[in-house]
């Protein structure tokens, strides 16, 4: 394990104070994050959401309160880009 990072089984651990959340695998537990618990524990007013599995629904997220990324699936925030 490098040097200063740990591992955990403790969700809300790892979600506590994180500014974004990124899905990378597609298990079971992330599929059932609710969004509105993963805000709470998170603690800021407009956190992220990268989904790289595809596993999270965007509009549940966005409703939410989250800015929404997922891989292949465009902005799903309707938001205008910046050059």
């Amino acid at each position: 394990m490098p040097e200063g990072a740990d591992i955990t089984r403790d969700i809300e651990a790892v979600l506590r104070g994180a500014d974004a959340v990124y899905i990378f695998a597609g298990h079971k537990e992330y599929r059932n994050f609710v969004p509105a618990e993963v805000k709470v524990l998170c603690g800021c007013g407009h956190p992220v959401i990268v989904d790289g599995r595809n596993v999270a629904d965007p509009d549940e997220w966005i409703a939410g309160g989250f800015v929404y990324r997922g891989i292949g699936r465009g902005d799903k925030n309707n938001h205008g880009l910046e050059k």
